[in-house]
This record gives C-alpha cells, sequence and structure tokens, in this order.
C-alpha cells in the first residue's frame, strides 16, 4: 500500500482513497453534515455532479433523430400527409399536360352540358354529311358510328317507315334525354334530317336516321322509294319494265369474316355493287358481302339508273 500527499492539507494519505480523507472530514465539520466512515476507512470524497453527462445525452438524442430523418424522412411523409398534397385531388390535375390517355374512349362532345344556346332543340345546326363518305360528322364532331354506338335511351316519334321520292317530307320528333338533341342521317344521298327533324326523300334506298343528346340516342329506319313507278307494297323494291326488282335482304348482321351472299330478282340487266363503308364492309361485283369491323354500312345495288340498298351490320 503507498501513500500520497494531499496538496491541498500536505497530510499523507492511503492510495486507496480516492481524495484527501482529511479534507472531506473539515468539509463535512464546515457543512454539519455527518461523515460516515466504513469499518475503520474513511468514505471516499463526494464528487461534484458533472453537466456534461446529460449535454451527452441531448446530444445523442438530437444526432439519432437526424440520422433517422435522414434515412426514413420519405417514408414519415408519406404515412402523415397520405403520399399527395394537401387539397389536390386527382379530378384536379389539369388535363392538358396527361397528353391524352389511350384509354380515354369518351366521345368528344357527349357528356357536356355547358354548350352554348345554339346546342339547344330547333338551333342546332345539324349534321354536317358529305353523301358516300365513310365518317360523317357534325360541329360537334360525333360521327354517325359514334352515335350508333350510343345506348337507346331516347324515344322517336317513327322507328320505320317508307317515303317516295318526291312525297313531302316527314317530321320526327324525339323525346326524352336532355332536351337538346342533333339529328343524323346515315346517307344524305338517300335522304336528308334538318336540325329540326325533318327528313327528305332523296333517291331510293334505307338508311337509319339518329337523334342524339350526347350521351344516347334514338333511331329511326327510312326506307326511300323511287318516285315513278313504285310498287306501293315495298320499301325497297322498284318496278322497271323488267318486272318487280326486290334483294334478298334489306338489313341483317355479320361477324368479323363472314359473308353473305346479297341476290336480286327481277332484273337481267348490267348491275354494280358498293358499299358506303368497305371499312366496315366489303362487297365485290356479285354482291357477296364480307364483314370486316364492328360497325354499319349500306350495300347498294345500282342498275338501269335505279338503285336497291341493304344495311349490313357488323358485329
Amino acid at each position: 500500500m503507498a501513500m500520497k500527499r494531499c496538496p491541498d492539507c500536505g497530510e499523507k494519505y492511503s492510495d486507496t482513497y480516492k481524495c484527501c480523507p482529511f479534507c472531506e472530514e473539515e468539509a463535512a465539520l464546515s457543512e454539519e453534515r455527518p461523515f460516515r466512515r466504513k469499518g475503520t476507512r474513511r468514505s471516499a470524497c463526494r464528487k461534484e455532479p458533472s453537466i456534461l453527462t446529460p449535454v451527452l445525452v441531448v446530444v445523442i438524442l438530437v444526432l439519432a433523430v437526424t440520422l433517422g430523418w435522414l434515412f426514413f424522412g420519405d417514408s414519415i411523409k408519406e404515412k402523415l400527409g397520405g403520399g399527395t398534397e394537401p387539397g389536390v385531388s386527382s379530378s384536379e390535375v389539369d388535363p392538358s399536360q396527361s397528353g391524352g390517355s389511350s384509354g380515354d374512349t369518351s366521345l368528344p362532345g357527349i357528356g357536356d352540358s355547358s354548350g352554348d344556346s345554339s346546342s339547344s332543340a330547333g338551333e342546332n345546326p345539324g349534321s354536317v354529311i358529305e353523301p358516300g363518305s365513310g365518317t360523317k360528322t357534325d360541329p360537334s364532331g360525333l360521327t354517325v358510328e359514334q352515335v350508333a354506338a350510343l345506348p337507346d335511351t331516347l324515344t322517336l316519334s317513327k322507328t320505320d317507315f317508307t317515303l317516295p321520292v318526291g312525297d313531302p317530307a316527314v317530321k320526327l320528333t324525339v323525346s326524352g334525354g336532355s332536351g337538346s338533341y342533333t339529328w343524323f342521317s346515315e346517307d344524305d344521298g338517300i335522304a336528308s334530317v334538318d336540325e329540326n327533324g325533318t327528313v327528305t326523300a332523296i333517291s331510293a334506298g334505307i338508311i337509319n336516321v339518329y337523334a342524339t343528346d350526347g350521351t344516347g340516342k334514338g333511331l329511326c329506319i327510312v326506307r326511300v322509294r323511287a318516285g315513278s313507278g313504285s310498287s306501293g307494297s315495298s320499301g325497297n323494291t322498284v318496278t322497271p319494265s323488267g318486272g318487280d326488282v326486290k334483294l334478298n335482304r334489306e338489313d341483317f348482321t355479320l361477324g368479323i369474316g363472314e359473308s353473305f351472299q346479297l341476290k336480286n330478282t327481277g332484273i337481267t340487266t348490267a348491275q354494280t355493287w358498293s358499299s358506303s363503308n368497305p371499312g366496315v364492309a366489303t362487297v365485290n361485283g356479285s354482291g357477296m358481302v364480307t364483314g370486316v369491323s364492328a360497325g354499319m354500312s349500306t350495300v347498294t345495288m345500282s342498275y338501269d339508273g335505279n338503285s336497291l340498298t341493304c344495311i349490313v351490320r357488323v358485329k
């Protein structure tokens, strides 16, 4: 056991003490507090509290929080904020930045209730159709094919009638829907329809006339007969010098890739066949019709300055 000297009081004491026991005893007496001894040994000197320990604890906590935020901050923000900016919904995304979704199947102009007053019934500009063109549109951007695909939610005053060329025009009325309608003729070369639903016969044939409010449609089949020499019994029958001429079908449905042979009776002169929409259905020189894609087309047989038509629906 070694001895060491206290630098304060000059007393020697055993090195088993952490500090001078004589100085500690004098400090206890001056502070009037008991001085405890353990056996014959004096207790170890009291240590003054140190501020170093709480400071270290605070520094360690700050470092832990900082590191945790650096590594897991994004996950915490997603859990707290739901991954989106507050107050912003998907419906508020600027559509001009979307670039047009490939899954967007909406029809232009459909369901737009904000149209100006010119779209009200009786003021519509009507359809702008070029006879014989494959795709016919009106100023709203709708095509006949798009209108034909709409659900049947409107009711027309007539759904099927015959109109000889030269007879007075027939006015159709429509009920249901929004009350604002646009009219379409499938082929203005056979029968036209104005913005008020008035149908005028142009040449022999069969077409569909549509009314639409943008979300649904109403349909009427118009059968136009030749103005002179008509049989009066069928809208798709004319009577030339050779006798009654008729097609074996006036309206039929095909699947894509399927074919059907159209035939006529009562004619021996030259005839030609054509399709109003070859992208939907084609017809060869002998009247064989083949479905190409879903839609509707009108097949016309022409002869001696007259013609007969048949509606072909491809599904």
